[in-house]
């Protein structure tokens, strides 16, 4: 059986694209600083070390074949008021992490003949949001790592490609809605913005990983696959 590793398992999207995972066939090792369940193992993304023992202890149930970038962080403050803390804080998590996975699972991938890497990236990766200098520079920082690291292993077999997210009804925009006074009028607000008029749903982000992660998208490698009702269409 193949092993997929997936980061920030423990709820959000994390948690749901590791339950699809499993429902494909996945031996699923969650990685989080929350080990909710048996199958997460607690660890820091930021921690080289920590990393290195998760990729090692998932390697070692199979080939590990898969791996879903989703644990990520974000703050929301203008360039002049992002404190050094925060600012480093989304950075480790959302850019620093994923390197650190990606350096210890890709050799584990070569050696099993390939595998596929999924990054969580954002449509915020590519177009500007006020208030979120961060976020927005760790997503674009995120998107060409992994086209990096496309390239430098195709010839291993080894797959990587990004989903652009719009927002969801799972994971980091509803975590940051519901710090507003009212989070529905907010939420409701934003989708009525987009395109199509409507939230992204979790198990629309499911099956774009499963199919980054399928033999469907075996020459798929270094692709932005944008996951967002038409946002970014719209403003690109």
């Amino acid at each position: 059986m193949s092993v997929a590793l997936v980061t920030g398992a423990a709820s959000g999207l994390g948690a749901a694209i590791s339950d699809r995972l499993r429902a494909d066939g996945y031996d699923v090792v969650g990685l989080d600083v929350d080990a909710t369940e048996p199958w997460i193992e607690q660890a820091d993304v930021r921690n080289d070390a920590e990393v290195a023992r998760v990729v090692a202890s998932a390697a070692a149930r199979g080939p590990l074949t898969a791996l879903v970038l989703s644990a990520a962080v974000e703050t929301r403050a203008p360039i002049v008021d992002c404190t050094d803390d925060d600012w480093q804080r989304v950075i480790d998590i959302n850019l620093k992490g994923p390197f650190l996975c990606m350096r210890h699972v890709v050799p584990h991938m070569v050696k099993a003949g390939g595998g596929s890497i999924v990054a969580m990236g954002s449509t915020l990766g590519s177009i500007v949001a006020p208030q979120f200098p961060a976020y927005c520079a760790s997503k674009f920082g995120l998107t060409n790592l992994c086209k990096q690291v496309a390239i430098e292993h195709a010839p291993d077999g080894v797959r990587v490609n990004v989903l652009s997210l719009g927002p969801t009804d799972t994971g980091l925009f509803v975590r940051l809605t519901d710090m507003a006074p009212d989070p529905e009028a907010v939420r409701a607000g934003v989708a009525a913005n987009l395109p199509m008029k409507r939230l992204g749903k979790a198990s629309e982000v499911c099956a774009a990983v499963a199919f980054l992660l399928s033999d469907g998208a075996a020459w798929t490698s270094g692709a932005v696959l944008p996951l967002d009702g038409g946002l970014a269409a719209r403003r690109m």
